[in-house]
């Protein structure tokens, strides 16, 4: 709740349209000046003594501008907006001039007495007032205008500074018009103040409103309610100094319109402060209810996540405090020690046996040094029985500090693996395997390597259906994130450190999505766009780029035939793949060597490849580390290192180009890493650059279909504050019934995995059938092969990839819409 009422959203206006409260605004405004300037011929004319309407008129008034100023105290403390104290000093200080003003009119109170004040003193309390009441005005303008919704730090200083101020120009006012009354100029005789206009003090209050409109209407273009509206209070005390001016005298006609005027002024501002209030209610209702709608939420995922810890198959616990108590354990933890209470108790005293053994010693190493430590194939004796014998356990175990907000220690979180039986079954398979002869053992070793490489194969399919979900889910989760970062940096484009927050966490969704791209690559589910390559000409591209990334300390030399074939691939990921493989080589050369680059064309059965060879003169592999070279997260380069998809994703590439990658290496003598990519016989194929382009809208109207709400209404924000018109649905079939309506509908804008009946194809199909001129856009975090096929994407396919920022929606729709028919289809 921290808008004011500068800073109100507005809706966006039609070229050469007024909003309805706007014409509101200008009917009434045009009204008061109508009805004034139809009684201003005879505003001299004088009118019967009404003994009831000076009373009310004074006490009306008064109690409009009191009011108002209590409600814009209140309105002050919670905003802080500085414009604000404006509009409150100037409703008390003209409160108190008007209760001045009451006091000092001949027998208001008392027949033919005056209770304050001389002759001139209700004449010049006329002018003060007037002038208190458009000065406010003209000053809340000026502050709008040069510091729009600008907040003060320390709001009670403020108001108190303000209050001093107004305290102060009251009593100088009440001064002056008391006891300075016979040194003022004379511009009241008789009830008779023509003087007050031909002196220029009345004429100087009307300049002071019309400097206060147009500053005004430079600050706000009346763009918001409360501005209109106050242009309407600022039109009404116009024509109350004309007509009254106009009038000359009291009980004219002139004088009680000038009356009925200025009360309509404060009454117009009374009323928009009462709104304001009733506004900021039901707003703080609004997000009073989706805050418990949140809590909601997050309990029920709280209570899901709780439930898929218990469940984890892996041994989980959490440490807490200096003396590592133990806060939380799953079942698999209780399972490795045995049935006994651990929550609650320090580590130590839980789980006393360990001492000596290397547990405690790693927790005490993680909780000094604030960093990770894997410990693989620690033997545990645990007592595990509930008479106290013990057992022998061999586990695989992470050791990971919880660091809180303010840097320090809140804790250590330990995940693992019971690896015993595994170790047993390896250690008995060795013993027999020893005891066979050498013919049995080769036919054997033959065996397993065919029957290891179809279940490494199997096992990298797997992991790939596995990782290709999760990055589907990942990416919606990053775009989001990302989609309602964008929309926050557009409402608070003038608070810096909001902007710096939101910067940071975009840095990090775009981490993630690179995270999430290699992940895809692995999978093999990453829509390809491939052309026709000579590798050649791609090396020449980034030569410069992959001796910076490998330095002076590696020799970098290519032996590149002039007659090897062109190849057909996505350009963009292959130079991605060999700059991972350069960075690798060059990770296993630390004190330098050479890296041969070798392309030539070769046969592999019975097919046409052209061969990229990458060997470097670095440490090599052991075979149980080449086993798992290609399992995504496999890294040996230590905890913080690397990721450990550089290779995985190489390998998710190279086979969804159809080709193929070998890896042969030789601990202290060095890798090689072969690419086989299938050979075309098309021409290579010149890169286009894209050059950057501009956020640009447009006012076309376009549906957007996702079967998630947030992302949904997220990218309908976007594309609405980009001016366009959205349409929304939550499924295709939703999405078909929109389309059967009347209206013209410019682009479609589809998640590719839909629920329901119809897929999203069959959904563009219609789309086109219905509307022949409709551009269609595909969006997914996680294709399958929706709009791929063989790996690649489907010819006249445009598709944009999750996440995605505001700048890459914006390009994607704008590209659509602006290209030819035929081409953007």
């Amino acid at each position: 709740m921290t808008q004011t009422i500068s800073t109100l959203p507005s809706t966006v206006r039609s070229a050469g349209k007024l909003l309805p409260f706007q014409r509101q605004a200008l009917l009434a405004a045009l009204a008061i000046a109508v009805l004034t300037a139809l009684l201003m011929p005879g505003a001299a004319t004088k009118w019967p003594a009404i003994p009831a309407f000076l009373p009310s008129y004074q006490t009306a008034i008064i109690g409009a501008y009191s009011i108002a100023g209590y409600l814009l105290y209140g309105y002050f403390k919670q905003t802080g907006n500085h414009a604000i104290l404006y509009l409150w000093g100037g409703s008390v200080y003209t409160a108190a001039i008007l209760l001045a003003q009451f006091l000092s009119v001949p027998g208001a109170f008392v027949p033919d007495v005056r209770l304050l004040g001389g002759g001139q003193t209700t004449s010049w309390l006329w002018f003060f007032w007037h002038l208190g009441a458009t000065g406010m005005l003209f000053c809340y303008a000026l502050a709008e205008l040069r510091a729009p919704g600008r907040r003060v730090a320390d709001t009670h200083a403020a108001f108190l500074r303000c209050l001093a101020w107004t305290g102060a120009i009251v009593v100088v006012t009440l001064a002056a018009v008391t006891l300075g009354e016979p040194l003022l100029p004379i511009v009241d005789v008789a009830g008779d103040f023509n003087r007050i206009t031909h002196s220029g003090y009345a004429p100087f209050i009307q300049a002071v409103i019309m400097a206060a409109l147009v500053m005004l209407w430079r600050a706000t273009r009346f763009g918001t309610p409360i501005s209109a509206w106050i242009g309407v209070a600022m039109v009404a005390l116009a024509f109350d100094n004309a007509i009254t001016m106009a009038g000359g005298t009291r009980l004219s006609v002139g004088w009680y319109v000038g009356r009925i005027n200025a009360l309509l002024a404060a009454m117009v501002m009374l009323g928009l402060y009462l709104k304001e209030i009733n506004r900021v209610y039901l707003r703080a209702t609004q997000h009073a209810e989706l805050l418990a709608q949140a809590n909601a939420r997050m309990k029920a995922e709280h209570g899901r996540l709780l439930s898929m810890f218990e469940q984890a198959p892996g041994f989980v616990a959490v440490l807490g405090d200096d003396e590592c108590h133990l806060q939380i354990v799953n079942a698999a933890f209780q399972r490795l020690v045995g049935e006994r209470m651990l929550v609650g108790l320090p580590i130590r005293k839980a789980l006393p046996e360990l001492a000596g053994q290397g547990w405690f010693e790693c927790i005490d190493e993680v909780t000094r040094s604030k960093k990770p430590h894997v410990a693989s194939g620690m033997t545990l004796r645990l007592r595990r029985g509930a008479d106290g014998g013990s057992e022998e356990r061999i586990i695989d175990v992470l050791f990971q500090p919880n660091i809180g907000p303010d840097g320090e220690l809140a804790g250590v979180f330990i995940q693992g693996q019971d690896v015993t039986e595994q170790h047993r079954a390896r250690v008995e398979l060795e013993r027999h395997q020893s005891h066979l002869e050498s013919l049995v053992q080769e036919r054997t070793r033959s065996l397993e390597d065919t029957q290891t490489a179809l279940m490494h194969a199997q096992k990298l399919e797997a992991i790939g259906k596995l990782t290709g979900g999760v990055a589907h889910d990942f990416n919606n989760v990053l775009h989001i994130i990302n989609g309602n970062v964008d929309l926050i940096k557009m409402l608070t484009s003038a608070n810096l450190k909001v902007q710096e927050r939101c910067q940071s966490a975009q840095t990090a969704v775009r981490r993630g999505a690179k995270l999430s791209a290699q992940l895809l690559a692995f999978a093999r589910k990453q829509p390809l766009q491939p052309t026709a390559l000579k590798l050649g000409e791609v090396f020449a591209g980034i030569d410069l780029l992959l001796k910076r990334a490998v330095g002076e300390r590696v020799e970098m030399r290519f032996a590149i035939a002039d007659d090897a074939w062109n190849v057909e691939a996505d350009a963009q990921q292959l130079e991605n793949v060999i700059l991972n493989l350069v960075l690798n080589a060059s990770d296993a050369m630390p004190e330098g060597g050479t890296l041969d680059v070798v392309v030539a064309n070769t046969l592999r059965d019975g097919a046409e490849f052209t061969q990229l060879s990458l060997r470097d003169s670095g440490v090599g592999m052991s075979n149980e580390v080449r086993a798992r070279a290609f399992e995504p997260f496999f890294s040996t380069k230590g905890v913080g290192k690397g990721t450990g998809l550089g290779l995985s994703m190489a390998y998710g590439f190279v086979t969804q180009s159809g080709g193929h990658i070998d890896l042969d290496s030789t601990p202290g003598q060095g890798t090689t890493v072969s690419i086989l990519l299938p050979r075309t016989s098309e021409a290579a194929s010149m890169r286009k650059s894209e050059s950057a382009a501009s956020v640009t809208g447009g006012s076309e109207t376009i549906l957007v279909v996702d079967d998630e709400a947030e992302i949904r209404a997220n990218v309908a924000a976007m594309l609405t504050q980009l001016g366009y018109t959205v349409l929304s649905a939550e499924s295709a079939d939703a999405a078909a019934a929109l389309l059967e309506g009347p209206g013209r509908i410019d682009l479609l804008f589809t998640d590719v995995i839909m629920p329901g009946a119809m897929s999203s194809t069959t959904l563009a199909e219609r789309a086109r059938a219905r509307h022949p001129a409709i551009r269609v856009l595909f969006t997914s975090g996680y294709t399958e092969n929706a709009v791929i096929r063989n790996g690649r994407l489907e010819e006249g396919v445009n598709l944009l990839s999750k996440p995605y920022a505001r700048e890459d929606l914006s390009r994607a729709v704008r590209g659509l819409l602006s290209a030819p028919l035929g081409k953007a289809a």
